[in-house]
């Protein structure tokens, strides 16, 4: 989906709004994330208004949604136009988990559009996540419009949250300190108990993207004392920087055994929530290898 002011090619209309909608555009967000849009009205066939966090764009949409509905875009590139690509998320009809999902990203987005001087203080707070943590909590006390988004952010991650634990897919969780290079990061932590005959195990399924390695997903088992984990990546040929990036930041942690990179399947690279709006039932994520 390209869009140039006004749209796929559409210049002409209204030149001077159409450039500041775009300037605003590729001031609030980075190639490789993962945005939600409202389409407000179809336009014509495959074109559409869609409203990006109050930015109002006509867009080309692969989908011939009605008004109202949101959908998900990944962020191609900003320069020298805004090129997105529609993520197709299949859903199951009268599925809780999916207004609850549109409700978490729509939510993310609002928020992460405004986090620049965020992650700027949660890069500078060191390689501790507990410290980075620290002066996310800072940084949202100087910031109240911030801290507004944040809690409704955490308000329909707590909604999602409960919809994916209750069928056995984990709960949902949001912490941008962990890696603050990352966007639109999104994480389900699956937690099993010791039994007679197995160890308590925790798995951690962690999707995010970065410039280079594209769309991401980290996924560590704990059995402690053991842990390992393994980084899938869109491009995992270009990951080397992220690795060191994992290894200097303190997380997963040190005593973690990580493995090399391996490409992320095409169907997961629209998040961990997307899988489960497909499979519209109970999907256990826990492995029992680590």
């Amino acid at each position: 989906m390209r869009i140039q002011g006004y749209g796929a090619g559409l210049g002409g209309q209204g030149g001077g709004q159409s450039g500041d909608r775009s300037g605003a555009f590729r001031r609030r967000h980075r190639p490789g994330e993962r945005l939600a849009g409202r389409v407000l009205r179809r336009e014509a066939p495959g074109l559409a208004w869609v409203d990006f966090q109050g930015l109002e764009l006509l867009a080309n949409i692969a989908s011939n949604p009605e008004p109202g509905t949101i959908l998900l875009f990944e962020v191609l590139r900003t320069d020298p136009d805004i090129l997105l690509r529609e993520l197709q998320v299949a859903r199951a009809l009268g599925d809780p988990l999916g207004p609850a999902a549109d409700a978490f990203w729509t939510a993310r987005s609002h928020f992460e559009a405004g986090a620049g001087t965020l992650r700027e203080a949660m890069a500078a707070a060191g390689a501790d996540p507990a410290a980075r943590r620290a002066a996310f909590a800072r940084a949202l006390t100087a910031e109240p419009g911030l801290d507004a988004l944040f809690q409704t952010l955490e308000q329909a991650r707590a909604a999602a949250s409960a919809l994916t634990a209750a069928r056995g897919a984990g709960r949902l969780e949001y912490r941008p300190w962990l890696l603050p290079r990352a966007l639109s990061g999104e994480m389900l932590v699956a937690e099993r108990p010791a039994s007679a005959n197995a160890p308590a195990l925790t798995e951690t399924t962690f999707a995010f993207a970065v410039p280079g390695p594209g769309q991401c997903e980290l996924r560590l088992l704990e059995s402690p004392p053991r842990a390992s984990a393994r980084l899938l990546a869109e491009r995992p040929d270009d990951a080397a920087d992220l690795l060191r990036a994992l290894r200097d930041e303190g997380w997963p942690g040190a005593g973690v055994r990580l493995f090399a990179p391996a490409t992320l399947p095409v169907p997961a690279r629209a998040g961990v929530l997307a899988p489960l709006l497909r499979a519209a039932g109970a999907r256990p994520r826990l492995s029992r290898r680590v």
